[in-house]
């Protein structure tokens, strides 16, 4: 990391494509041989029940809630690992962009100076809640200066990285609550699942609001649509929940899904080992969860929607200055729109992989995809991508 954010610095007034090449000689250097090994290696999955729970948190001031809902809400916390990437800003920090103008009037924005950001996980493992986990090494963190993060499909990448065998992989965002008993209900549910272990289950949790844990989920991952904004480069986004009735499995079994979210989803994780998380996309964020969809799919795990909501999250309107991941990246690149300038070549190599016909704009995105003597970043040869569609 810190070599990558010393090449960008010389690469500050380079084209994207000279941004994309110092990242890559940078990747080649490093996380190619390390991803090597671990290909080699393929760390055995554990059958003791063990979750583990990767979490993205950039500037998050509600990482260590997160923490502590994990687990005091846990039946088994002994079995619940928390692998952190911890995205944060230490000094001369800077707030999200702030609405400051009264509804009706035209907008108006500002940029505030802000204090440091907490750091949850030194906050929860110093209270008398997270004390006995943190000791036992029931955390695990990666803390990463706020300059130096990348977006969250390479943050989730790192995360990746922290774990070491547990039984289940589980992926959520840092602003979430845990019903109780969270975890015997997700085992349960991923062990009722027809094609278990090769199956992932994933939702839209619910926002929080009074009597969450008992309101049926919102709905099947079903759905979605084409984006016609401009910076989001005509990815598909999905729907929330609704449609796909037709597929809904009969009870005790879970519901067949379609797709599968970033905020949540739980998978056996065996898919580690044929699916692992693609460290060659950085600054990415829109089409995250179709590379995720068409990954697991074409790799053989069928995609089931949970019967309980396992977790309530907040959603973040913008208007409320929230700091972005790009924010950073346009502040270390000189300019604003840096960071959507390199996503709009970079989201490329997603687009490619699900199947778009629009022309790559620089090949070498494509580096690595599938080296024959290394992991797998594409799509699997279980299923095919037409088969899916």
């Amino acid at each position: 990391l810190d070599e990558v954010h010393r090449a960008f610095g010389r690469a500050k007034r380079k084209t994207r494509e000279e941004v994309w090449a110092a990242y890559v000689a940078v990747a080649e250097t490093h996380l190619l041989p390390f991803e090597k090994r671990v290909h080699r290696t393929k760390r055995p999955v554990r059958s003791d029940g063990s979750i583990f729970v990767s979490i993205a948190a950039y500037r998050d001031h509600m990482l260590a809630n997160t923490l502590t809902e994990l687990f005091t809400h846990a039946s088994k916390p002994e079995l619940v690992i928390a692998g952190v990437v911890q995205q944060n800003c230490v000094v001369k920090c800077k707030t999200g962009v702030q609405v400051v103008s009264k509804p009706g009037e035209p907008v108006r924005t500002k940029v505030s100076d802000a204090p440091a950001d907490a750091d949850g996980v030194a906050d929860f493992c110093a209270s008398a809640v997270g004390q006995p986990h943190c000791r036992a090494g029931r955390v695990r963190v990666l803390r990463v200066n706020e300059t130096e993060s990348l977006g969250p499909a390479f943050a989730r990448y790192l995360a990746s990285k922290l774990w070491l065998g547990e039984q289940f992989y589980v992926q959520i965002d840092a602003h979430m609550w845990a019903r109780d008993a969270w975890d015997d209900e997700l085992r349960s549910e991923m062990l009722a699942t027809p094609s278990y272990p090769r199956s992932v289950m994933s939702a839209y949790p619910p926002g929080p609001s009074n009597g969450w844990q008992s309101m049926a989920p919102s709905g099947k991952l079903c759905s979605g649509t084409f984006s016609t904004s401009p910076v989001e480069a005509h990815i598909f986004r999905l729907g929330g929940g609704g449609g796909g009735r037709n597929i809904a499995a009969p009870a005790p079994e879970p519901p067949r899904s379609i797709f599968v979210g970033a905020g949540f989803f739980t998978a056996h994780s065996s898919f580690l080992q044929v699916a692992p998380f693609d460290p060659f996309l950085p600054f990415v964020f829109m089409g995250e969860e179709i590379m995720l969809t068409t990954r697991f799919y074409t790799n053989g795990f069928d995609v089931y929607s949970p019967r309980v909501n396992f977790f309530a999250h907040q959603y973040r309107p913008g208007r409320l200055g929230l700091p972005k991941f790009w924010e950073s990246q346009d502040r270390a690149f000189g300019s604003g729109g840096s960071n959507t300038r390199f996503m709009l070549m970079i989201v490329d190599r997603v687009k490619h992989m699900v199947g778009y016909e629009s022309p790559v704009k620089n090949p070498d995105v494509l580096k690595h995809v599938s080296d024959h003597d290394g992991p797998n970043y594409g799509l699997g040869s279980h299923r095919t991508l037409t088969e899916f569609l």
